[in-house]
């Protein structure tokens, strides 16, 4: 119950307690200053009940942008129209098995279409990050410092060792970043085309409906293709997630 709820709110009890104080520093009776906060922490529970004052709203994770024109972009638009096609295609069909089963399958598009969504962010956020990190002037660099170390003095050695050190830093951090994007790119293109071949399965089912009833296993094999193309974008989405740190 929501008034029970608000009298139990940490800043309505503050409020009572500050109240209570108020009154009893007034020489207020005690068991009249608790009637003050008792008086308070009704009035501002029915309040923000009347109000209809709503609590806050947890954080929702930040979903990054996608760069316009971008490889990226080209693909989530594509799994976009096809989520857009077997929503459709649901509501096309009549009432029966299949309708059934593409009904409880909508959420599980709609979750996969946000996963790729995130994807497709993160692609591009990877993206930037790479045109940062000038590859082909990390390798030169790193090839003067080798054979600089290859006749380098004691007195030198250990700043050149040194410097070599932040250049192969540099190369890891590229060759972390490129890897990241292409397993991102792959997945998108696989998650966008699955989301296609789902779409394309489901309206061929409803074609045979007109004429044969669609067989029973035909139909779940809709739901473990979507739960196919579900997990792999998860599990993509988890592993850049770690290798990106």
């Amino acid at each position: 119950m929501r008034f029970v709820r608000e009298l139990g709110d940490m800043w309505g009890l503050l409020l009572a307690a500050t109240s209570a104080g108020v009154a009893w520093a007034v020489q207020l009776p005690p068991l009249a200053a608790v009637g003050v906060g008792a008086a308070v922490l009704v009035a501002r529970a029915g309040v923000a009940i009347a109000s209809g004052e709503k609590r806050p709203e947890p954080p929702q994770a930040k979903v990054l942008d996608v760069a316009r024109g971008s490889v990226e972009e080209s693909w989530l638009r594509r799994a976009e129209s096809a989520a857009d096609g077997f929503a459709s295609l649901g509501d096309s069909l009549d009432r029966g098995p299949l309708a059934d089963r593409v009904a409880e399958m909508k959420p599980s598009v709609r979750e996969t279409l946000e996963t790729l969504r995130r994807l497709a962010g993160r692609a591009s956020a990877t993206g930037n990050a790479l045109s940062r990190v000038d590859a082909q002037a990390v390798a030169t660099e790193r090839r003067r410092l080798e054979h600089a170390l290859a006749t380098a003095g004691d007195d030198v050695r250990e700043d050149l060792e040194q410097s070599l050190a932040s250049v192969q830093a540099q190369a890891d951090v590229h060759e972390r970043l490129s890897g990241a994007r292409k397993k991102l790119l792959a997945q998108l293109q696989s998650g966008a085309l699955g989301l296609d071949s789902l779409v394309a399965r489901v309206a061929e089912l409803t074609a045979a409906t007109s004429d044969l009833a669609v067989d029973t296993g035909t139909i779940l094999e809709l739901s473990d293709q979507l739960e196919g193309i579900r997990r792999g974008v998860v599990e993509t989405e988890q592993a850049t997630r770690r290798s990106l740190g």
